[in-house]
């Protein structure tokens, strides 16, 4: 069960199957999707059973059956993204138990070192580098799910060289989301620990010295110059041209026209639009979800990662990890739609909810503690009285 788990976790967080549908064949990416989910059934049965979360089933069959009420054009496809999303979301939580953060960020670690191959073996001198995840929004993601799980290792030393790694990583992506998450997290950190505003530093001269010898490595000219603004402000032009703000306006008159039940599943995320001549995703989740389920799956999917978030504010003091992750995803999910088959997004979601629950637990059981041992001292001393009172 042990190597099946770290299977499963090898096949997801490193994309396996998305790498060699792309660089080798259909069939070979098509067998190793499947193998994910036969993994995780088998594990599922040989394992004592672990409740799902019951969240992630509501909404699933919120979004899918208003999605088929509305428009069923697409009902193949539909069935396999529903049967695949209910397989995962029911039995991953068992896989989800036994799974360390160590093991998480170990395997991270190997999908960060594929970013940081490519970038030198690989693409040309100043090309941009995604490794196994074949997308530089969803490495940009990867680098830094990896750093904010670093948070979690207690060994100070892997802790230390993984966060470099996922930082190089990060930055040979040219990700701006990464640049500003990454920034973002850094700088939240110091009011975790006051103390990390060394570590602050440290990254905000790494971050100088990749820009100013960005000339010297022949580095992306255009991403550079737009790393360079973020600090002043501004972005390169260039950089808007197709982004993702200019994508989602070519889809509000479409989500609009049926933003009660929206316009049925696939219409929106398989590049459907109002004139039928554009050719792009609307690379939003949330645009996706109202724009083929309508604002009440919506809402319901803004409740599920809003509890998630608030909760982590609430546990910042104690793993700022949490907090860090959620917002790190939330990020991500405004420049991509595929959420249904983004096995890493249910990964992270499935696993934010699992931290967010023991950390929970943990304060539910310390406050039992002091409430037993407030009881426990009040009727010592009642005791005492009454033995005083005896005495005398």
């Amino acid at each position: 069960m042990k190597y099946l788990k770290f299977v499963i976790l090898l096949l997801i967080l490193c994309n396996i199957p998305g790498y060699s549908l792309v660089h080798y064949s259909v069939s070979l990416g098509t067998i190793l999707n499947y193998c994910i989910f036969l993994s995780i059934i088998v594990y599922y049965f040989l394992s004592k059973k672990e409740k799902p979360n019951a969240h992630f089933i509501i909404f699933g069959i919120l979004f899918f059956l208003i999605s088929i009420i509305v428009n069923a054009q697409f009902s193949e496809t539909l069935l396999s993204t529903f049967i695949k999303y209910f397989i995962f979301i029911i039995m991953m939580s068992t896989v989800l138990r036994d799974v360390k953060n160590e093991e998480i960020y170990g395997i991270l670690l190997i999908g960060c070192l594929s970013i940081i191959y490519e970038a030198i073996f690989v693409t040309k001198a100043g090309d941009i580098s995604s490794g196994l995840y074949l997308n530089a929004n969803f490495a940009a993601y990867v680098c830094v799910l990896g750093y904010s799980m670093g948070l979690t290792v207690n060994n100070k030393n892997l802790k230390i060289i993984g966060q470099i790694l996922f930082t190089v990583a990060g930055l040979v992506t040219f990700s701006i989301t990464f640049l500003v998450v990454w920034l973002l997290i850094n700088l939240l950190s110091v009011f975790a620990n006051t103390r990390n505003i060394v570590k602050l530093a440290v990254c905000l001269v790494f971050l100088a010295a990749f820009i100013s010898f960005g000339d010297k490595l022949h580095l992306n000219t255009q991403r550079m110059n737009a790393f360079s603004g973020v600090s002043g402000a501004t972005i390169e032009g260039k950089l808007n041209e197709g982004a993702g703000t200019e994508t989602w306006t070519l889809y509000y008159d479409k989500i609009l026209k049926n933003p009660i039940w929206g316009n049925g599943y696939g219409q929106i995320a398989e590049g459907e639009d109002i004139h039928f001549t554009i050719q792009v995703d609307v690379h939003n989740t949330f645009l996706m979800i109202m724009g083929e389920a309508g604002i009440f799956a919506l809402f319901y999917f803004l409740w599920i990662y809003g509890y998630v978030t608030m909760s982590s504010l609430h546990f910042f003091e104690q793993n700022p990890s949490i907090f860090y992750v959620s917002f790190a995803l939330i990020f991500y999910m405004l420049t991509s739609h595929k959420y249904f088959d983004d096995y890493l997004v249910l990964f992270t979601s499935l696993w934010l909810y699992q931290e967010v629950y023991k950390m929970k637990n943990i304060g539910w059981r310390k406050t039992r503690v002091i409430i037993r041992s407030a009881s426990k001292f009040k009727e010592s001393r009642e005791e005492e009285l009454l033995k005083q009172y005896h005495l005398n």
